[in-house]
């Protein structure tokens, strides 16, 4: 059986975003006379040294083209997505309340850096629809979290349930992956994985790939584990201590040195919460492995504790 698991809310993002036009318009406060520039690059250019920025106000503007063709744009991309994946069958889930990770013990708020950016304006119809008419389920939490398990529990049962994302996210977690921006066809993800470089940017799967994502974080979703340290640490130097180990036992050792060099000692922080916190680092690694984990059943958790226990 092979089943094509779809991240809704990356292809009602993708749909409604397509279907409208993004502007800004600048408005010259003394002679309230306005005109409308591709962004705000263009509209530097355009008043160059003549005035002073502080003359203007300039606003967002989004046009949505007629509400159908969103709706057409996102039936086209499922048609292509389940064709490419070789099957029919498919599950579309949507983000929900109740993400476990609003309330970890992160010293930055998750999804912090999102508040305030512009959504489409058919975001909403568009998600409507795939309710309505393609049977997407809202999950509990992410979806991510939903279609990583789909995922995995074909890796064990043998099947082919694929986990259909543009989210690098979904890379670290076992069983097939299906990237529709990037790939041809599904991909099969096992164990350690691997990390390569193409284009001046690291790409990976598997293990490798998710403790990666814990040393350096992701910037999208507004998770920095060097925040506390005050330090940089990019992929390139992760991707360099990783590429070339054998075993999952080298690479946790490894993460493990990297955060006991960070946080020799205690940080007192004041999470996302409003709770103070005075954490070591293996509590700091744990609350960053808990961020980028994808689960592979509900609840699922990787315990640093026990993992790390024979390295203190």
């Amino acid at each position: 059986m092979t089943i094509a698991i779809i991240d809704g809310d990356l292809l009602s993002f993708k749909a409604s975003a397509a279907n409208e036009t993004r502007l800004i318009k600048a408005t010259h406060i003394p002679s309230k006379r306005t005109k409308e520039f591709k962004h705000r690059t263009e509209f530097k250019e355009f008043i160059g040294d003549s005035f002073p920025l502080s003359d203007f106000e300039v606003v967002d503007v989004q046009k949505a083209d007629n509400i159908s063709y969103a709706l057409h744009t996102v039936k086209q991309m499922i048609n292509n997505i389940v064709s490419k994946c070789g099957t029919d069958k498919y599950e579309i889930y949507l983000s929900g309340s109740d993400n476990f990770r609003d309330t970890l013990p992160l010293p930055t708020k998750y999804k912090g850096n999102r508040e305030g950016m512009l959504k489409p304006l058919q975001l909403r119809e568009v998600k409507q629809y795939l309710i309505e008419k393609q049977g997407a389920r809202v999950a509990t939490g992410e979806a991510d979290d939903v279609i990583s398990t789909r995922q995995y529990e074909g890796l064990l049962r043998g099947e082919k349930i694929i986990g259909c994302s543009t989210d690098k996210d979904s890379y670290g977690t076992e069983g097939y992956i299906f990237n529709w921006d990037k790939m041809d066809k599904p991909f099969l993800v096992e164990g350690l994985g691997r990390l390569w470089e193409k284009d001046k940017k690291i790409w990976g799967v598997g293990y490798k790939w998710k403790a990666l994502q814990w040393i350096c974080g992701d910037a999208i979703d507004g998770l920095k584990p060097t925040y506390l340290a005050g330090i940089k640490f990019g992929e390139k130097s992760a991707y360099n201590i990783l590429k070339d180990l054998e075993t999952e036992e080298q690479v946790n050792k490894a993460v493990h040195d990297l955060y006991l060099k960070w946080y020799p000692e205690n940080k007192v922080f004041i999470d996302q919460c409003g709770i103070q916190r005075d954490f070591n680092y293996l509590q700091i690694a744990q609350t960053y492995m808990d961020g980028v984990h994808m689960e592979r059943w509900v609840g699922d958790r990787i315990n640093l504790k026990e993992i790390w226990k024979n390295y203190a």
